[in-house]
């Protein structure tokens, strides 16, 4: 592969990188199971793993599996079906369904593998959401709803193998998120603005390969260290009854992602079949109990509630011969967040997803990769005080069911398809 082709995939996916940013990953709440085609069609299994360079995202470690260099090329094609129910304009049950119908993610990564050492890099989204509602307020008639959470990485990786079967991994990460989010809360319209801001993160990894049909991984990632986000053009807007503040300033203050482990085994019983397990452990409790907006003119804490995750994929590999493979997957994620805290903006009540996928080698250096996963989802309904209502009346002194939200009693249709598209490029 030439250098000049190289370069010229590599500003493609850059130009991408910098136009797409409504992603909408949520499998594991906020992030994607698998961040190539291969992975994501076998139940999302990376940790043990090697051969393609974008499963450094979970386990840094398994890019000493790779030979020379790699280059890995994904983009996921995301197709939402979101249904909010709820009690509207003139206390009328409306429906308000999500005006994205296809959201795009796009990733890269490389890496180079020389003796015992091997680096690389990676650009993914590492978590995101994305909603857009017409909604029929109950105090502000149709108005625009609408949620955008961004989590983007860069992150290099360095291996070392310590012995032929045993490597250690570490990757850095330089981490930029923003958030933007606008609804309707009953008595009162929130409009934050676009909030961002920059950060780092780190994790360490190791792949353990005792025999040619058995490897296992093992990492860590920390939790990010994110500087408070902070709009920039003042664009932040509360309206509360008689109320109406605009040209605020909004900062969004300490919002972290998890730190996350996980352990994956990867085994081959026959030279045609490889059979892998992954199973993660993701801390969201510890940051994303509730966010404090700080607003110019006043703050609030809104209740998030995310209880930690345990998650698990499986999945089965079949090599028809050296040029093509299929797959079969499964991923179980355990929902953390009670139905009364049932957002619309952050639809995530995704438990069960099936995927499956092939690959094609058509000629030694180049693979191309395809996925197809379906998200089981069932609807989800709050009760009659919704807990952001709750904890929104408490903070500002109105009695209960004061607020008198649109989420209360409300109920959230979820179906989530996804198709993911990979190219791994060897020289």
């Amino acid at each position: 592969m030439k250098r000049l082709e190289i370069g010229f995939f590599i500003i493609i996916v850059l130009c991408f990188f910098s136009r797409i940013q409504n992603a909408d990953a949520f499998i594991d709440f906020t992030r994607p199971i698998g961040y190539n085609a291969d992975s994501m069609a076998r139940g999302g299994t990376s940790i043990a793993n090697g051969e393609d360079p974008s499963n450094m995202n979970f386990n840094p470690a398994v890019i000493s599996e790779t030979k020379g260099n790699s280059l890995d090329l994904n983009l996921i094609f995301i197709f939402p079906d979101f249904d909010y129910t709820y009690n509207g304009t003139d206390s009328q049950r409306y429906t308000s369904t999500d005006k994205d119908w296809l959201l795009l993610a796009p990733g890269m990564s490389f890496s180079h593998k020389s003796d015992r050492f091997a680096y690389g890099f990676t650009i993914a989204a590492v978590d995101a959401v994305a909603t857009d509602y017409s909604v029929w307020s109950k105090n502000f008639g149709s108005v625009n709803a609408s949620s955008e959470l961004l989590h983007l990485r860069l992150g290099p990786a360095f291996t070392y193998d310590i012995t032929p079967d045993l490597s250690v991994g570490v990757r850095l990460g330089i981490d930029y998120a923003s958030l933007d989010m606008r609804f309707p809360m009953g008595a009162a319209y929130v409009d934050m603005g676009q909030a961002d801001g920059w950060g780092f993160s780190g994790a360490v990894g190791l792949f353990y390969k005792p025999f040619d049909n058995l490897s296992v991984g093992l990492y860590y990632e920390s939790p990010t260290f994110l500087s408070d986000l902070e709009t920039k053009h003042a664009d932040g807007y509360i309206k509360m009854g008689d109320t109406d503040i605009r040209q605020q300033d909004v900062k969004v203050k300490d919002l972290q992602f998890p730190q996350n482990a996980g352990l994956g085994i990867s085994y081959m019983p026959i030279p045609s079949l490889r059979l892998s397990c992954d199973v993660k452990y993701i801390n969201w409790d510890s940051h994303w109990d509730e966010m404090e907006l700080e607003f110019s003119a006043m703050s609030m804490k809104v209740p998030v509630n995310v209880d930690d995750q345990l998650t698990f994929g499986v999945g089965v590999e079949y090599f028809i011969s050296e040029m093509y493979k299929v797959s079969l997957g499964y991923h179980f994620n355990d929902n953390p967040m009670d139905d009364n805290f049932l957002n619309p903006y952050v639809p995530t009540e995704i438990d069960h997803t099936v995927t499956l996928g092939f690959s094609v080698k058509p000629v030694e250096y180049l693979k191309i990769g395809f996925a197809y996963m379906y998200g089981f989802v069932g609807s989800s309904e709050s009760d009659a005080i919704h807990g952001y209502d709750a904890s929104l009346e408490e903070q500002f002194g109105y009695p209960s069911g004061a607020l008198n939200s649109e989420l209360s009693d409300a109920t959230l249709d979820n179906d989530i398809q996804s198709v993911m598209l990979s190219v791994v490029i060897n020289w």
